[in-house]
């Protein structure tokens, strides 16, 4: 089998969320109660084992991941694990308790973070924790440092710049931008990230983003089929030279 350059791979565990953050990625959020069986993430898993010889992160979406039960997460992430991947999750961070009760099974949880008191909440657990914060309308020159600076000594830190259905990215603070564009990005399938005093921005690349990712990040949906791209969940068996049903 072909290897391939798999930075890392996706798995959505359901399309149910307990928010309605509104630039939700997820085009099919509250559609459906399904959600993703262990035997689907483990033919996920050696599917990708085939064609990868790296240790990979494998990250759970959704919806929102902690919708599934704390026994199911944990067994995924054993299953990950099994398979000798890293396993990481992003969530809204509702559901404080069975985060905190799945943390040890995890390399870490993105949790996206909206205030000081959400991130005090969570330092004592910081060097498992990626603090992340949401780049859009609210966005200015001054939120962005504070952020970085309130969030020293977390494991990781991140910022995703949103953006609207076509492209216009929501941050309208022209200092960012004059920050950012000056940065060197580097691109990650149908994304571009950098680095800005050691948080990681990430952005969309206009006309690509969520429509046309490279093959390199692959999907796995709670219908079982894998692809990858955000735009629906059917079955682009593109890794398993069309053997992905017979698995």
């Amino acid at each position: 089998m072909q290897k391939f350059p798999i930075d890392h791979a996706d798995i959505v565990t359901s399309h149910k969320c307990n928010n309605n953050c509104k630039f939700c990625i997820d085009s099919f959020i509250h559609t459906s109660d399904k959600e993703v069986s262990l035997e689907d993430v483990d033919k996920f898993l050696r599917m990708l084992r085939t064609v990868t010889d790296k240790n990979v992160s494998i990250l759970l979406l959704g919806g929102d991941p902690t919708m599934l039960s704390a026994g199911k997460l944990i067994a995924i992430a054993e299953l990950v694990h099994s398979y000798g991947f890293r396993i990481s999750m992003s969530t809204n961070g509702i559901q404080r308790d069975k985060i905190i009760e799945v943390l040890p099974w995890f390399d870490w949880v993105q949790i996206t973070m909206h205030s000081d008191k959400e991130i005090d909440f969570w330092r004592p657990y910081q060097e498992k924790i990626n603090a992340k914060w949401s780049g859009d309308t609210r966005m200015t020159l001054e939120k962005m440092e504070h952020f970085i600076e309130y969030t020293e000594g977390f494991g990781r830190r991140s910022v995703s710049m949103y953006f609207t259905p076509d492209f216009h990215e929501l941050c309208e603070d022209e200092r960012v931008w004059a920050i950012l564009n000056s940065l060197d990005w580097v691109r990650n399938g149908s994304y571009e990230y950098a680095f800005y005093k050691g948080v990681r921005f990430k952005r969309c690349i206009h006309g690509e983003t969520n429509l046309i990712d490279e093959p390199i990040i692959p999907k796995l949906y709670p219908n079982g089929n894998y692809n990858k791209t955000w735009s629906n969940e059917e079955l682009d068996d593109y890794l398993t030279d069309g053997q992905w049903t017979a698995m």
